[in-house]
């Protein structure tokens, strides 16, 4: 226990906090290992959206054929499209910075930093 000292000239007696023990000490090692190879497998990649970029690919090379060029009606309807894929690219950025803050949030909580700002325990 320690004394705390305020303002207005009194003494608080204070537990000591206890010291949390790390994520990871906490676990077996059959836990630790499987924590550790899902967390390393839902780290974001390259090919998050790549899915998405290849759809819009797609709708551009449909829409340079000719037979849609003397389509009106075709030719609308790839319009429509081509904006809908822009909205889908748009909202996959936007999760996937979502998806990005998430995970980095987890991995802190499962590799806390050291005194430095350094992982520790990897």
């Amino acid at each position: 226990m320690t004394w705390n000292f305020y303002d207005d000239e009194k003494f608080i007696l204070k537990e000591k906090k206890e010291v949390k023990k790390e994520l990871l000490e906490t676990l077996t090692p059959k836990e630790r290992k499987r924590i550790k190879k899902v967390l390393q497998s839902s780290e974001p990649t390259e090919f998050f959206g790549q899915d998405f970029t290849k759809l819009g690919d797609l709708v551009g090379e449909l829409k340079s054929l000719n037979f849609i060029k003397s389509d009106d009606k075709l030719k609308k309807k790839m319009k429509g499209m081509d904006e809908r894929n822009i909205d889908i690219v748009a909202s996959a950025s936007k999760l996937r910075k979502e998806y990005e803050l998430l995970y980095r949030q987890l991995r802190d909580l499962i590799y806390p930093k050291g005194k430095k700002g350094e992982k520790k325990n990897e």
